[in-house]
């Protein structure tokens, strides 16, 4: 009988085909019963085919998928409820999400000013028309059956903050913890998993989680023998901050070389984020199931 493999992927950031590659070459087949993908988080945002990694995620058996939420899908979401991107939708390519689904208001009105511009007399009358072009085009973007489609998918109870299975915790970033976000002094929570509320849990996603496992805010949880599997962070700062600090020749470059982080120093810490948007692949974590 074969056992289950569980693949393990995060920030996938849009780059449909670099991810696809990945889970090639790690031997993941989408209709294979044994074989079970978990991703960590930030599918969308920065990449150009959010609807691809979309409609393959959503092929996949829900006994066979787990979803686990990160900072971008919380930033999705306040965007389209916000219906406004805000600086941080531009620096973190969340309005870019929104483009990749629809068009570019700005492409749309420059697109018609080119075939239009002719024929206007009054360029008063040509700017306005102009204006509303672009205000129509602006709210496709939010009115979008794409959009909307991944908006309530995301906001279903298929995704979740985390997941624990045998002795491995994965989560987007860190567990949340008492303080974190509000206080500059955070503390274990003992009851991290009935009792985390929401914004616990969304603080959780943006922090640097090698720091807070230095601070000991894991500690508790290894005792019992677990392991953190997170994404959120590229690998090549835990490698240059945690091993080779004090050896500048074997830092590694976030641009080329963000492979997965385990250690025997760090042993309930295991990070996967491959700094996609930079190195163009994603890596993926396989757990056998007799490994649980």
């Amino acid at each position: 009988m074969k056992t289950k493999k569980y693949f393990i992927c995060s920030d996938i950031h849009g780059f449909y085909k670099e991810w696809i590659q990945s889970l090639k070459e790690a031997g993941f087949k989408k209709n294979d019963e044994n074989h079970v993908l978990i991703v960590l988080g930030d599918i969308f945002d920065r990449g150009e085919e959010p609807w691809k990694i979309y409609k393959f995620l959503r092929a996949i058996p829900e006994d066979r998928l787990i979803l686990i939420k990160g900072n971008h899908e919380s930033l999705l979401i306040r965007l389209v409820e916000r219906k406004s991107p805000n600086y941080c939708d531009f620096t973190n390519g969340t309005y870019g999400t929104l483009v990749s689904l629809y068009k570019d208001p700005n492409e749309v009105r420059n697109k018609w000013i080119l075939e239009n511009g002719k024929n206007y007399n009054d360029e008063l009358i040509f700017i306005k028309d102009a204006l509303k072009v672009f205000d129509r085009a602006k709210r496709k973007l939010y009115d979008n059956r794409k959009l909307n489609e991944i908006i309530e998918w995301i906001k279903s109870p298929q995704w979740r903050y985390f997941y624990e299975m045998g002795k491995y915790i994965f989560v987007h970033s860190f567990i949340p913890l008492e303080g974190l976000g509000s206080n500059p002094k955070h503390y274990y929570f003992s009851r991290w998993r009935e009792e985390a509320t929401k914004e616990m849990w969304d603080a959780a996603t943006w922090v640097c989680p090698y720091k807070l496992y230095l601070a000991g805010c894991f500690d508790e949880e290894i005792k019992r023998g677990k392991v953190l599997v997170c994404g959120h962070w590229c690998t090549s700062d835990f490698y240059n901050t945690l091993l080779y600090k004090n050896n500048p020749d074997k830092q590694l470059d976030i641009r080329k070389s963000n492979p997965i982080f385990k250690s025997e120093l760090y042993p309930g810490l295991i990070a996967i984020d491959a700094c996609t948007v930079l190195t163009k692949v994603v890596n993926i974590l396989i757990i056998d199931e007799n490994d649980l």
